[in-house]
């Protein structure tokens, strides 16, 4: 919807009752329709997970290869957006800094955007 759509932008989906081998399979397929020459990077929810599990064997087999977990839509966001324009290794960086921003504790933020206001209005640091 942001993005429009995306070429090799593949989503594969893990369905109730399906296991790692289904999976694996999905992913296969996946990748045969992108181009050899590009970087691949699995995005997926659990570390540890089924879909990071089943992931793996193709890491380890391509070194122009990688995963992240714990992926949110502003990791998703950052990555459509960068994708053509870095290395998959600048990528991780980004990611690794994009989910650092995007965590935060609204009770926290509050309470600074309250302590900044008092420091405003009393002349206080």
């Amino acid at each position: 919807m942001i993005f429009g759509e995306e070429n090799h932008v593949v989503a594969v989906p893990f369905l109730k009752g399906e296991g790692i081998q289904t999976l694996e399979e999905k992913y296969k397929q996946a990748l045969e329709e992108m181009p050899l020459e590009n970087e691949v990077l699995f995005l997926v929810d659990i570390f540890g997970g089924t879909p990071y599990n089943a992931a793996t064997p193709y890491i380890l087999k391509n070194k122009t290869a990688d995963m992240v977990s714990g992926v949110n839509l502003p990791m998703l966001l950052e990555v459509l957006a960068m994708r053509e324009h870095v290395t998959l290794k600048e990528m991780l960086g980004r990611l690794k800094q994009v989910n650092e921003e995007s965590f935060q504790v609204c009770s926290e933020h509050l309470e600074k955007i309250q302590q900044a206001n008092q420091i405003g209005e009393d002349g206080l640091l």
